[in-house]
């Protein structure tokens, strides 16, 4: 009895073991953090990480940690900000409450309303770099400034169409335009011209843009403060929320997509999600090792780690399982059942349908209304093993909400769809 039980420990500490291999977590009590909320995380060439986190900056090298505050260098804010990288590792900080900040590594230069037009509470929530090295900064309260390293240039509702002086995001598409999320819309600025968008002239489902990302297609992804995530294709808006994907907040802090265009989503309350292709993959603290559901931060380091940054427990550290990676080499090798939220949605009048099962078998996927009645049989037959997909055409049926509801073997899953005629 005394070895069956030392072996279900062994056996026990074994899987706990690897469980930590793949996650990582830092907080107050097992690392020099001085807060557990996390504000910004960014990575430089030498794969030094700079966390933004309240009561100071954080610089992480290898095992070394070195904590920047008022006590040894110009972050006399309590709060930095958002990071933006100029060359190797010259750090521009966004504060809450001092202004911008430069370091690079060894000198600091602050800027505030005393020494440039940036607004007097010394409040800037973003900060990004554009292909000439100017430097963009979005304030709380005076709009945008821009700075070539020598002069400012403000532009704001009194000067320009931007639709608020509360700019809370600052981005550079590939083109190199412009992209400013407001409290108000979303607007473009492309040399001289512009463009706004917001839920009275666009499909934008809210006026509050938290966060904004590009991906490989030139295609924008939205983080709004309450109303989802949006993929903004110019003329035409995708939206997601917690009604048509799998979404548990809509919500949106943190947007990162990598270099295999797996977009990875950072929401307030519902952990951290990463879209491949039209696969949705749910990493909260039910499903997995992650520390909080309330992300607001993601960064990759030179490896394959990502370092997520959450608003009240700290650092978690995501390093993909090796068979993660062999899948990525060999898409069609599948290893557990998935039932993925139909695309787009809501539709009219078609839709498509992903699906995928590890091992051939007998698989039924079927369409009902709200009351339980059959409409549609999409598939009833024996698949091969690997990725589905089905298309709905929907032109001979009412508006309204379907439910589409798949077995395969002992997996069984539904979702909802909306057809909008």
């Amino acid at each position: 009895m005394k070895k069956l039980c030392l072996f279900v420990l062994i056996l026990v500490s074994s899987y706990s073991f690897c469980q930590d291999k793949q996650w990582i977590n830092y907080n107050t009590k097992n690392s020099k953090l001085p807060s557990n909320k996390i504000n910004a995380i960014a990575v430089d060439s030498f794969g030094v990480k700079w966390v933004s986190a309240d009561k100071g900056l954080v610089k992480i090298d290898g095992e070394n940690w070195t904590i920047y505050d008022k006590s040894n260098s110009a972050v006399t804010c309590p709060y930095p900000g958002q990071i933006a990288i100029e060359g190797k590792d010259t750090l521009w900080i966004a504060t809450y409450c001092a202004g911008l900040i430069r370091f690079d590594g060894t000198n600091w230069k602050v800027y505030t309303h005393s020494n440039s037009p940036l607004p007097s509470n010394g409040w800037i929530n973003s900060v990004a770099i554009d292909n000439q090295g100017n430097k963009w900064a979005a304030t709380a309260s005076n709009g945008v400034a821009k700075f070539d390293g020598k002069n400012w240039t403000i532009y704001n509702k009194d000067n320009t169409p931007l639709p608020s002086n509360f700019v809370n995001y600052v981005a550079i598409n590939p083109m190199g335009w412009k992209i400013f999320g407001t409290d108000n819309g979303l607007a473009m600025f492309a040399d001289t011209a512009w463009y706004v968008f917001n839920k009275d002239n666009s499909p934008l489902p809210g006026n509050n843009v938290l966060a904004i990302s590009f991906d490989k297609k030139g295609i924008m992804w939205v983080g709004t403060n309450g109303q989802g995530l949006v993929a903004h294709a110019g003329t035409s808006c995708t939206i997601f929320n917690t009604f048509n994907s799998d979404l548990k907040s809509n919500f949106i802090q943190a947007i990162y997509i990598d270099t295999m265009d797996q977009k990875w989503i950072g929401t307030q309350t519902g952990g951290l999600y990463k879209i491949k292709d039209s696969l949705w993959t749910v990493m909260d603290t039910l499903s997995s090792g992650i520390a909080s559901d309330s992300i607001s931060a993601i960064a990759p380091d030179t490896g394959r780690a990502l370092w997520i940054g959450t608003s009240n427990k700290g650092i978690s550290v995501y390093t993909p399982p090796v068979s993660d990676v062999n899948d990525a080499r060999s898409p069609g090798r599948i290893h557990s059942h998935s039932l993925s939220q139909n695309y787009p949605n809501p539709f009219n009048p078609s839709t498509k349908i992903n699906y995928s099962i590890p091992k051939e078998e007998f698989v039924s996927l079927k369409i009902f209304n709200i009351l339980g009645s059959e409409v549609a049989t999409m598939v009833n037959e024996v698949k091969k093993a690997g990725s589905h997909s089905v298309e709905f055409n929907a032109s001979k049926i009412p508006s309204g909400m379907y439910i589409y509801s798949i077995q395969a073997g002992e997996f069984r899953a539904s979702k909802k769809l909306i057809l909008i005629k």
